[in-house]
């Protein structure tokens, strides 16, 4: 399970791997948030950001795909939600759902869904 620190701890890391390293005041004001935000979000002490904030850091910091996934799943699972860059195909496609709730009466794991995929 992700918790905020978590999240926190990740943000920072790609915060702080940046080249030239992005402050967490350059990055809030990149986002149009204080530094304390930023602080606070990566303390684990407030809940990851959603929507246009997230988004905006995502943007701000240039993540490659693979880095802004993370991101977002880390957020999601935090805040008990469906990725953002997903719930609109999540919530369109019923048979999705299905097939997700199928599985976890099934207690699928993340080796069967990985052997699915292939």
């Amino acid at each position: 399970m992700t918790d905020n620190n978590e999240f926190g701890r990740y943000l920072k890391r790609l915060r702080e791997g940046r080249s030239p390293i992005v402050t967490q005041d350059a990055l809030g004001k990149l986002v149009g948030k204080t530094k304390m935000t930023i602080s606070l979000i990566e303390q684990g002490k407030n809940d990851p950001p959603q929507g246009d904030f997230l988004q905006n850091i995502a943007s701000a910091l240039e993540l490659s795909d693979e880095e802004k996934t993370q991101l977002f799943d880390f957020a999601a699972v935090v805040r008990g939600v469906v990725p953002q860059d997903i719930k609109e195909y999540f919530h369109g496609h019923s048979e999705l759902r299905h097939a997700i709730r199928r599985a976890q009466r099934k207690k699928l794991t993340d080796a069967d869904w990985a052997n699915m995929i292939k």
